[in-house]
């Protein structure tokens, strides 16, 4: 018998990325990426969303590429877009002037970021404040610009503008069961903000802790809403006084990024968080966390009526879906053998339970047919711990469903899956719009965002659903509030007063006139002035960074996105004078 030896040479490390197309590059763990958000490579990708997938890569020449994509496909919306967004604002600070992106020691950032945040609670038990101190300017309450023919949602029964929940990008928050006043919410941005008065108003909290990075996990102690868990750049950080102060859980070699957080309701000490590197499980209230499943995990949920089971969703190595289950709180995860097979991962899912019925699971899958996007819903009901799935919906492909249709959106950046907590049929799904199905899941009707008659802020990124019927909503824009499952338009409250986080990425000011105004991240363009109070005002536009105030002439500012210039109101309730 022969015996071949086979040589394969590689041409540095750049050739194996570039010809291997592996999922993840050095560049993913910079800090400020959260890997889970990387969407799936497809063979479709050309140009810069192919050198996402690369290394090394140029970053003059992958950004020349993307500014020109984006010129000719100005409206668009997906996984990739957003995940080259964050992987840009995070590669940036590493580049040199050839344009080569330089890495630096992840592992010493990590360890420094670890001193600072566990020095950081000295800071936050001795601060003291001067008056040399910055002061926060805005936006603090963001309100509908005043226009003739204004929608009647937008006008209060003064017939003044209403609050508009254009503000900062939320994304995540939790309210706690032993006081459904009290919430806290974490921004893209970095903060956390904290309500006691049902979001009537907010307060920043850990001013003087850095959390290292936007927070897409929060979870408050089921008994005690002064303990509070957030995940933040690859770290757990945790309050036990409402907020005051906090620690991070995590030792510097042993990091994670959580995507979500669970406490279990019958015994607080367990917790359980999915992440990219799998699910998290600890026993002793976060000081220590054990790896249980290896896979990225998208999700986790408690079953309702026995906490000691718990779902999570996740896919094996060759990228199809997967429930998984642990019948012994959180020790062995199995796989679910009767889950179906057929759903390809493109960019991650949600799992939904209620108590309304323990024995039900839905599961929402952002999935891929041939080189198509496209969403899924499904229905598990459980018969002797076993399940049995149906498919309820089908989404609309993403190259034909626009940003108003039932699509992928912007992958699982932008995703919703919930339950009433009273009927197993009252199901809420969202990426870009927010939509409410009364049939258990099959039919869906448009709540908001691009699609629907709430005038909520498109891109629909956390939601909690309470016993009583209220409904919470963090979208790119901030926090909204129902009193009725979205049903009329009248008990619909934007909830964003004093929320800090918003992301400005140009501004101007005025020096004849206290005049500030700018370009925001996902809220566009804003205008604040200290005639207008602590009212800032929604002015249009998109992401463009933007604004400029003209000196010498009273009130006249201009913006890149916004036609031929504007002259502002003398009040934040008066319309513009041209």
């Amino acid at each position: 018998m022969k015996r071949f030896l086979l040589i394969v040479v590689f041409t540095g490390i750049a050739g194996l990325f570039s010809f291997a197309q592996d999922q993840f590059t050095p560049y993913d763990n910079l800090p400020g990426i959260d890997k889970i958000y990387k969407p799936t490579f497809t063979i479709s990708y050309s140009g810069w969303k192919k050198m996402l997938y690369e290394y090394p890569i140029n970053f003059r020449t992958i950004e020349e590429d993307f500014n020109s994509y984006s010129k000719q496909n100005t409206h668009e919306k997906s996984a990739i877009i957003r995940y080259y967004k964050i992987w840009r604002r995070s590669v940036e600070p590493f580049v040199n002037s050839s344009g080569e992106i330089v890495i630096p020691n992840i592992k010493e950032i990590y360890e420094k970021q670890f001193i600072v945040q566990k020095n950081a609670a000295k800071i936050q038990k001795s601060a003291s404040f001067t008056n040399s101190e910055w002061t926060f300017l805005g936006p603090k309450e963001t309100f509908w610009r005043n226009e003739e023919n204004m929608n009647s949602d937008r006008i209060d029964e003064n017939g003044d503008p209403k609050q508009c929940p254009w503000q900062v990008n939320v994304y995540s928050f939790d309210v706690a069961n032993s006081n459904e006043n009290i919430l806290y919410c974490g921004t893209e941005t970095g903060f956390v903000n904290k309500s006691t008065d049902k979001g009537l108003t907010w307060a920043q909290i850990g001013k003087d802790y850095p959390f290292g990075g936007g927070v897409p996990a929060v979870a408050i102690h089921p008994f005690s809403a002064d303990t509070v868990y957030v995940s933040a750049g690859n770290q757990i950080h945790k309050t036990t006084n409402g907020g005051g102060i906090w620690t991070p859980l995590l030792q510097p070699d042993k990091t994670f990024g959580a995507s979500r957080l669970r406490i279990n309701p019958n015994n607080n000490n367990i917790i359980i968080a999915a992440s990219n590197d799998g699910l998290y499980v600890s026993k002793d209230a976060g000081l220590s966390w054990n790896r249980k499943w290896s896979k990225p995990a998208y999700d986790v949920e408690f079953n309702t009526a026995n906490p000691s089971i718990i779902y999570g969703i996740s896919k094996n190595s060759s990228g199809k879906y997967q429930i998984v289950i642990s019948k012994n709180n959180g020790d062995l995860f199995e796989v679910d053998s009767n889950f179906p097979t057929d759903y390809t991962e493109t960019s991650g899912g949600l799992l939904a339970v209620t108590p309304a019925n323990p024995n039900v699971l839905y599961a929402t899958l952002l999935a891929k047919e041939g080189e198509e996007n496209v969403p899924f819903i499904l229905k598990g009901v459980a018969t002797d711990g076993a399940f049995t799935w149906e498919q309820r919906k089908k989404g609309e492909y993403q190259s034909t469903g626009g940003l108003g249709g039932f699509t992928n959106g912007q992958g699982y950046f932008d995703l919703v899956l919930e339950v009433s907590q009273n009927d197993e049929n009252l199901v809420f799904w969202g990426t870009c719009s927010l939509w409410k199905s009364t049939d258990g899941g099959k039919n869906y009707t448009g709540v908001g965002g691009y699609n629907g008659n709430f005038p909520i802020h498109p891109d629909i990124q956390d939601m909690k659903i309470m016993q009583n019927g209220d409904t919470w909503v963090a979208t790119d824009g901030g926090m909204n509030f129902s009193t009725d499952y979205f049903t009329d338009t009248r008990n619909y409250y934007s909830r964003t007063k004093g929320i800090i986080g918003s992301d400005m990425w140009g501004f101007d000011q005025g020096w004849n006139e206290d005049i500030v105004v700018g370009g925001r991240y996902h809220n566009g363009n804003t205008a604040l002035a200290n005639f207008y109070g602590n009212k800032a005002l929604r002015m249009g536009g998109a992401e463009s960074a933007t604004g400029w105030v003209i000196h010498g002439k009273s009130r006249h500012v201009a913006f890149d996105d916004l036609g031929n210039g504007w002259i502002l109101p003398k009040t934040a309730e008066d319309i513009a004078e041209g």
